[in-house]
């Protein structure tokens, strides 16, 4: 095999890597050296650098893992595919940025991890920032180019750390089929349709740290697993749910909800809501979802009341849920109202939250047969 250049953090060695010494590729020294593609990475926000970074990713795939090292600058990518055993890491957000190549997704883990960088669904920094302006549809006169920034399909143990994903023209994370996901210490904000989408079948997944943004043209968080699909077994601990900012740049402000939808076979459930803040976003509940554990989040200040039902999806049942220690805002002033529709079934506990008229909230009567399946009416 061709010797390996390990380079990290500017300092450069030639060696064979051993089981303790991962093999880290440097884009933008070692791809020539190397004879792993015929350039270097340009990283000069102008070149297609999607070739030179998937054939890094490739050549440390088959040599057994460990790190493609993005160095500063600024590349243009579309479609790259990251398995298993493969870290894909910049220098830090702000310093190695990813840009939109076109109208394809830029990211697509299926395996490894994404780790320390910014990537923007726009393609140049004059139509980011200030410049952005949201659409959906290609061509349309928005900003955004790419239909996705991360789209996860059928991933496996995907990580994702430190990232910022920024002006998509669907969604910034798209999760459709996951187990093990983990995402931690991220940002992700100004999406032309929902801020982050998880759609099935996903499960034992984990958001820590992260900040889900105030623009969005569609919804804010949506857990919407298709029909025959669900989520389950997950948790968003200590993040930051934002919707203040709702209608600059064109964006809506109706949709200022983290969703939970469920089906009729009760398998989407058992999702924890932990040490979270919500700013203007209240948790939108469609169907019938079991096992919802809603603890000792800080701050839950609903645009509204926080559990919302609309008038589209006739059921919104939390089954035996756990509401404890939380404190409920509305305007940042004590909420005068819990929920909007939405009933609260089977064992479901309410303790020690502010307001304390809240611990009393008795359950209710579990949704019919016939209503539970007049959740699937097409949403809003």
């Amino acid at each position: 095999m061709t010797r390996a250049l390990i380079a990290l953090a500017g300092v450069c060695l030639l060696a064979t890597p051993s089981p303790a010494q991962p093999l880290v590729l440097d884009v933008r020294a070692d791809l020539v050296r190397e004879d792993v593609f015929e350039r270097n990475a340009a990283g000069d926000g102008e070149t297609d650098d999607s070739p030179a970074l998937q054939a890094a990713i490739d050549f440390v795939a088959r040599a057994g893992g460990g790190i493609v090292f993005v160095p500063p600058g600024t590349y243009r990518i579309a479609d790259l595919a990251i398995p298993a055993g493969v870290t894909l890491s910049g220098a830090g957000p702000g310093r190695t940025i990813f840009r939109a190549l076109g109208t394809a997704r830029m990211l697509l883990p299926t395996g490894g991890a994404l780790r320390n960088f910014t990537a923007y669904g726009t393609p140049t920094a004059d139509v980011s920032g200030d410049g952005w302006r949201i659409t959906t549809r290609a061509g349309s006169g928005g900003a955004a180019t790419c239909s996705h920034i991360i789209a996860i399909h059928d991933g496996v143990d995907v990580r994702i750390e430190n990232v910022e994903a920024y002006e998509s023209r669907y969604d910034c994370l798209y999760v459709a089929g996951s187990r093990g996901l983990r995402v931690i210490n991220c940002r992700f904000d100004r999406a032309g349709r929902n801020i982050t989408s998880l759609v099935g079948n996903d499960e034992d997944f984990v958001f820590e740290g992260c900040e889900f943004g105030s623009i969005w043209r569609l919804y804010h968080v949506d857990l919407e697993p298709n029909e025959g699909r669900w989520v389950r077994d997950g948790m968003f601990l200590n993040c930051s749910f934002d919707g203040r900012r709702a209608g600059e740049f064109g964006s809506d402000t109706w949709g200022r909800m983290l969703i939970l939808t469920g089906h009729d076979a009760l398998e989407s459930r058992n999702i924890t809501i932990a040490g979270c803040t919500f700013r203007e976003i209240s948790v939108r509940v469609r169907g019938i979802f079991p096992g919802v554990r809603v603890i000792n989040n800080p701050v839950l200040d609903g645009y509204g009341p926080f559990f919302l039902k609309v008038r589209t999806n006739p059921v919104g049942e939390l089954r035996d849920a756990t509401i404890i220690g939380n404190t409920f805002l509305d305007g940042g002033a004590p909420a005068e109202t819990l929920r909007s529709g939405v009933t609260f079934t089977g064992e479901t506990v309410f303790a020690d939250n502010t307001p304390v008229a809240f611990n009393d909230t008795p359950p209710d009567e579990p949704a019919t047969v016939e209503e539970a399946a007049e959740h699937r009416v097409a949403d809003e």
